[in-house]
């Protein structure tokens, strides 16, 4: 198809005046979406992120889990949970657990710190300053209940004055405003001190702030201080039952990224043999121009986009998308949410919540279909390939399924190293409330049908099936996967999320390069956000 064709049908050029408004426009735009990105970035650096949180949920789950080998240690259980933990002995359990909860305390501290600092430094009145007073509050939770957990794991380490001293420091923090948290201190300081001080309504207490191994020593050490022995046999049986119950999460959650990371080495070693001994049948052989244009009408061993616009074009789409996004959601849903009063109801409401993330994102992305089309009407009807949807052949689940595993080894490695850099920070998962503390499977499906499929779907078609054929005309390929993988991972607007997320990006970049088919990334997309989903269930379930 000839260059001409793309051209605007009108015969009468824009004039000046119209050229000059929608060229301020567009950079007004770009410097509010640039001011907004580093700002939304530099804002989820002063929050923890929600890993840190997880990484305590495994902690706990490896902590209960372990007990079985109390009770039954030299049995397929056993080698069962070797394999899972690494090193079994309780004791050294109890040391690692306690070292994970000083290591989260002392981020959590951080983030405290620096919350002060910006309450001091800002006006009372403003709603920065209610903002960060509210952070503040929601931390300050944060640091009572780990430090009521680390108290206990003291106690068991053998630590009873480090413990005593733990549990000194959340009055310390609440001071006259005492939290349930600090109540809960202040019961197991009074149980663990000589002589011994009981408090009324402890057992409701513990049981309501603790669960799992920190109840049960909890619950036991009570007992025992109100010569209740006989309620301690009964405690252990329940125990025992949630051991068996955390033994089985604990096998789901490592054998998402276990299985996924063993498949994924072995795709790797594949496509290692196979561009090795039969490097032009490889899916990264490129080959030179020349030889893949005479190809080109045989196999298409490569997917070639016709780009008809610049890179001005490009940018013009991503801009008003990105404005829309923050438009709708920084203005538009938060004043039709106040004004229906939607926020408060939800806060106890699970079904609620995960309504106010799926609604709220789909909404949010939905404008990029009027904007590609509005802004691609005039290069109407559009060159092959572009948008490409085939559910036939069905080669698209091998490339897809593949693609997952490829992926698995690839982002676990550089979240490691990505984690050792950020110390904690970054910003946090605002679904994990929802994972970890619902009961209820309505608000979970409706949670998975936002991340499997919504999300797999505008953001595939936007990033892999507008942005990265796009970059083509100014970039080579890999240097489009490379950059549409960026610009993926800084719309998640997330620190923490960046690397990991990047190199997820360029995965699903090639992987729609080579098959040409965007089902191929809808599918490893759902299914890498299926596996995570899946995992925090497993990690956060009752």
């Amino acid at each position: 198809m000839p260059p001409s064709t793309y051209k605007r049908m009108d015969s009468k050029p824009l004039s000046d005046k119209s050229l000059n408004a929608k060229s301020l426009l567009l950079s007004i735009l770009s410097l509010l979406s640039i001011l907004f990105i580093v700002l939304t970035l530099q804002a989820s650096w002063n929050n923890p992120q929600e890993q840190t949180k997880l990484d305590l949920l495994q902690t706990d789950l490896i902590l209960q889990a372990s007990q079985v080998q109390d009770q039954a240690p030299n049995n397929a259980t056993d080698d069962l949970l070797r394999n899972l933990i690494g090193d079994a002995k309780p004791q050294n359990i109890y040391t690692q657990a306690l070292g994970s909860y000083q290591e989260v305390l002392k981020a959590n501290k951080s983030v405290l710190t620096r919350l002060d600092r910006l309450s001091q430094s800002s006006d009372n009145d403003t709603e920065d300053s209610l903002l960060i007073t509210k952070q503040r509050k929601k931390k300050q939770g944060s640091i009572s209940e780990i430090s009521v957990r680390m108290g206990l794991l003291q106690v068991q380490t053998g630590d009873l004055q480090g413990a005593i001293a733990t549990w000194n420091s959340v009055s310390d923090l609440e001071g006259e405003t005492m939290s349930t948290h600090g109540l809960t201190a202040k019961i197991l300081k009074g149980l663990w001190s000589e002589p011994v001080l009981l408090f009324p309504n402890a057992e409701p207490q513990l049981r309501r702030t603790l669960d799992g191994w920190y109840r049960k020593l909890a619950l036991s050490k009570l007992y025992e201080s109100q010569q209740r022995n006989e309620k301690i046999p009964e405690i252990e049986q329940q125990f025992q039952i949630e051991v068996n119950a955390a033994l089985n999460r604990l096998l789901i959650v490592n054998s998402i990224p276990l299985a996924g990371g063993g498949m994924g080495i072995l795709v790797w070693l594949g496509l290692l043999i196979q561009w090795i001994f039969f490097r032009k049948a490889s899916p990264f052989y490129n080959p030179s121009k020349n030889e893949s244009a005479n190809k080109l009408d045989q196999t298409a061993p490569l997917t070639q986009w016709q780009v008809p616009w610049g890179i001005d074009k490009t940018w013009e789409v991503m801009v008003l998308w990105f404005s829309a996004f923050c438009l709708v959601t920084q203005l538009v849903l938060p004043l039709l949410f106040e004004l229906l009063g939607l926020q408060s109801r939800a806060t106890e409401d699970f079904t609620l919540q995960s309504l106010l993330v799926l609604i709220p994102y789909v909404l949010s992305v939905l404008p990029m279909l009027p904007i590609l089309q509005a802004s691609l009407s005039a290069y109407q009807p559009l060159p092959d390939r572009w948008f490409s949807f085939q559910l036939f052949p069905p080669t698209w689940l091998g490339w897809g399924i593949l693609g997952y595993f490829a992926a698995v080894p690839l982002v676990l490695l550089v979240s490691v190293i990505s984690q050792k850099f950020l110390h904690g920070q970054g910003g946090g998962n605002p679904l994990l409330p929802i994972l970890v503390d619902s009961q209820n499977n309505l608000p979970k499906f409706i949670l998975w049908t936002t991340l499997a499929i919504a999300a797999p779907f505008f953001e595939e078609y936007l990033f892999r099936g507008f942005l990265l054929p796009s970059l083509t005309k100014s970039l080579p390929v890999w240097g489009a996967i490379s950059l549409s993988g960026f610009l993926f991972a800084l719309a998640h607007l997330n620190i923490a999320d960046i690397i990991p997320l990047t190199v997820l990006g360029m995965v699903m970049g090639f992987v729609y390069w080579r098959s040409g088919n965007l089902l191929s990334s809808m599918l490893l997309h759902c299914l890498w956000n299926s596996g995570s989903f899946f995992a925090l269930i497993a990690l956060g379930g009752k």
